[in-house]
């Protein structure tokens, strides 16, 4: 009986440390949506390319300019749906756990991740000002995966192998830009939807959060 006792105080001692020092109202489902919501942006930008890349002068800049407007839109939407997304489900999450959604792990893990992540979109755009198009894609990858890792020790130490993941696309999108758009799918799409599945099975229902 006085095990046990020990036993429950040391898991609350455990559960109050979590709270004080991580981030723990990520969910599963969020990672999902999000990356079926980038798999739904990347089939838009293909439609868009493919408007451009099935007439005379193929390559002409005059043509690529004129859908860079709608590519930029396509990832403004899907960068807000994210980003409404991860909000609604971790304040959703907390809520129910009895967590301070704006308690000091939030803020150290949204500024871990959101630091690098916006140094990554200036300078996406000042690629896209310069005209080099070619390494936005691989440029995404690498700071977001940068911005996954940088976040992790906030936050479940599972993501730090979700940025590997998108670290190593970007790498690889380094050397083949021409497959950007599919790299990009895989990245933001394809792995979000397999991280969240595992997370809500593995670590969601494991531990009854």
């Amino acid at each position: 009986m006085k095990d046990d006792e020990a036993f429950e105080a040391v898991r609350e001692i455990r559960v109050m440390m979590e709270k004080s020092s991580r981030f723990l109202s990520f969910s599963g489902t969020s990672a999902t949506l999000i990356g079926a919501y980038a798999l739904v942006g990347a089939f838009v930008g293909h439609s868009i390319i493919s408007s451009v890349r099935y007439v005379p002068d193929v390559y002409s800049v005059p043509m690529w300019i004129g859908i860079v407007p709608d590519i930029a839109l396509v990832a403004a939407i899907v960068f807000v749906l994210s980003l409404s997304t991860i909000l609604f489900f971790s304040f959703r999450k907390a809520k129910k756990m009895n967590y301070s959604f704006s308690s000091g792990p939030a803020y150290r893990t949204f500024l871990n991740f959101f630091l690098p992540l916006t140094v990554g979109g200036i300078f996406s755009v000042a690629l896209l000002v310069a005209g080099n198009i070619g390494v936005i894609v691989p440029v995404m990858l690498l700071f977001y995966g940068l911005s996954l890792i940088n976040a992790s020790k906030y936050t479940y130490g599972s993501i730090f192998w979700l940025g590997c993941g998108e670290l190593v696309l970007g790498l690889i999108c380094a050397f083949f830009p021409g497959k950007g758009l599919l790299l990009w799918a895989m990245g933001f799409g394809i792995l979000h939807i397999i991280y969240g599945i595992y997370f809500y099975f593995c670590v969601e229902r494991h531990s009854g959060k």
